[in-house]
Parts: C-alpha cells; sequence; structure tokens
C-alpha cells in the first residue's frame, strides 16, 4: 500500500532532497513551502504524514502548526525536522506525540522514525 507524505519546508534543497530520498524509499511525497499551503493539504485523509519544519512563512508555523495538525488530525503521525531542537521544542514534541528530526538528516534515523510512525497503524 503506497503511503503519501507531506513535507512541510521552505528550503528548496530540503524539499528536493526529501523528495528524492522518501520516493527512492517508495513513498509518494508531495510538497509545501508555507504552513498555510501546508496546513491546507495536511487536512486531507489522503496524506498518511506530515514532515514539517519550525522555521517557515506563514500562518500557522512552528509549533503552533504542529498543535493545529494533531487538533485537526490526532491520529496522523507528524514529524518535526528542524535544526533548532531547543528544550521546550523537544519537550513540546514529546507533549504532542511527534517525533523529532535533528538536521543535518541520517538516512538511517530518518528510516527508523518512518518504520517506527507507520507501524502504528
Amino acid at each position: 500500500m503506497p503511503r503519501n507524505i507531506l513535507v512541510i519546508d521552505d528550503d528548496e534543497g530540503v524539499r528536493k532532497y526529501f523528495k528524492r530520498l522518501l520516493e527512492s524509499m517508495q513513498y509518494t511525497v508531495e510538497l509545501a513551502e508555507t504552513g498555510d499551503a501546508g496546513y491546507a493539504r495536511a487536512v486531507d485523509p489522503a496524506v498518511d504524514l506530515v514532515i514539517t519544519d519550525l522555521m517557515i512563512p506563514g500562518n500557522p508555523r512552528g509549533m503552533a502548526l504542529v498543535k493545529a495538525l494533531r487538533a485537526q488530525r490526532p491520529n496522523c503521525p507528524v514529524v518535526v525536522a528542524s535544526g533548532h531542537p531547543t528544550g521546550d521544542r523537544l519537550k513540546l514534541a514529546d507533549e504532542l506525540g511527534v517525533e523529532f528530526l535533528t538536521k543535518p538528516f541520517e538516512l538511517s534515523f530518518i528510516r527508523k522514525v518512518l518504520e517506527r510512525q507507520f507501524a502504528k497503524d
């Protein structure tokens, strides 16, 4: 069963990296570059998992985007990908039940996160 992953990140290089990497792992990948566009797409039940950066333009963004996604789609796995893993962000991510990927990303860690998230189904 193909899985549809939405990547929300304002950095074109990061979006291209995730698209190439995830498609090589046989996932279908959609991209958004703002919180607004990402949230509008993420509420669709066809999206199976969301990977989002915190430092993106638009509204909602950051942890407010994560909270909005958890409220709208509590069973949709969310992975935060950020180069700024502050203690407060890590704690809030844990409280919201989301994974935290720290930039730069390691392929083996990304694989494990996706396997863990999809094993919850």
